[in-house]
């Protein structure tokens, strides 16, 4: 276990990975440490994604489990998925977008479990009238017909998502709208403010820099089944194949770690606690982290995943939507198929 308990000293912001990043066959390096050595877990702060690993550390989950962990080292700059597939890190969070493409270009690596659903609505600028229900999004998202979008970048899971959106309400998202890549969401704001664009996504680590009594929302959507985004599922914590041959009691106990650190962020009386760490990966107030914890709880998922769940994704990953991976040969089971505890 590493000395310093605090996030802000041990985690490091990893740059958004694409699938040119890869160029490899098979399985990654033989670089890939032995079962009880360090586990370089990596982590990208500012979004919500890795919360729940952060938690793990910070309440002693790892340590319950006997897995001596180390959060994403600072001297470390390659690019996340990369870092996965060749072994530099031991477990990192990857897309469907970058994962999948690894795999079909011959990277072995394993989904060891999920991450969170939906984090995402979609708002105008104040005054847009907007025609329906926001927890419908297909009697909203007409509204916004001739509007330009800001997403976080061309291609981004932000655009296919709200491409999703648009294409189940019966728009043409090439005819339609326009998107436009506005950034992270501290520059989508300030875009956002500055009426660049008419619409932009939207999350409650966003609130505290752009109240929701600025703005009008199209959609009204997290956590909430019956739309195009309530299967999403964000990211996959994985593993390279060469890891999970060389560490199998390592990356069984980090399962253990993480169905442990799910249960306690589901009990109501831990919920100050995952305020607190929320505050500290996506750099918000005090009371801000709290606020997102209790909008975005619902939206953190169990390590499982089931094969209709894998398959579910192909729409949200990619344009024309990719082919799903095999599921039995792409999915480490015994972290996947329920509870290993």
């Amino acid at each position: 276990m590493s000395s310093q308990r605090s996030w802000a000293r041990k985690a490091a912001v990893i740059a958004a990975t694409t699938a040119t990043a890869f160029s490899m066959g098979a399985c990654g390096s033989d670089s890939a440490s032995a079962d009880g050595s360090v586990m370089k877990i990596g982590i990208t702060q500012g979004v919500p994604g890795d919360l729940l690993t952060v938690v793990a550390e910070n309440e002693g989950f790892f340590d319950k489990r006997g897995v001596n962990v180390e959060l994403m080292p600072p001297s470390l700059t390659t690019a996340l998925s990369a870092a996965v597939i060749s072994n530099d890190i031991t477990v990192g969070t990857m897309v469907p977008g970058t994962l999948w493409p690894a795999i079909d270009k011959g990277a072995c690596a394993k989904a060891l479990g999920s991450t969170l659903g939906n984090t995402m609505d979609v708002i105008a600028q104040p005054g847009t009238e907007i025609a329906g229900d926001p927890t419908d999004p297909n009697t909203t998202m007409a509204s916004i017909k001739g509007k330009t979008i800001g997403v976080t970048s061309r291609g981004s899971g932000m655009e296919l998502w709200i491409t999703q959106l648009l294409n189940d309400a019966g728009l043409d998202p090439a005819k339609d709208v326009t998107f436009v890549g506005v950034g992270a969401p501290a520059t989508a704001i300030q875009a956002f403010k500055a009426k660049q664009v008419d619409v932009l996504y939207y999350g409650p680590t966003m609130t505290e820099q752009l109240p929701e009594s600025e703005v009008v929302r199209v959609t009204d959507i997290i956590g909430k089944p019956g739309n195009a985004l309530s299967s999403l599922v964000q990211g996959y914590p994985s593993a390279s194949c060469n890891t999970i041959e060389q560490r199998p009691n390592d990356l069984l106990n980090y399962c253990k770690a993480m169905w442990d650190t799910y249960d306690f962020a589901q009990d109501p009386k831990n919920a100050a606690a995952m305020g607190k760490w929320m505050s500290e990966l996506i750099g918000v107030s005090p009371a801000g982290g709290p606020a997102a914890w209790d909008a975005l709880k619902s939206t953190y998922l169990p390590m499982t995943i089931t094969q209709e769940s894998w398959e579910a994704q192909a729409e949200l990953a990619g344009s024309p939507a990719p082919v799903a991976p095999d599921f039995a040969s792409s999915v480490y089971e015994p972290c996947t198929g329920g509870d290993p505890r």
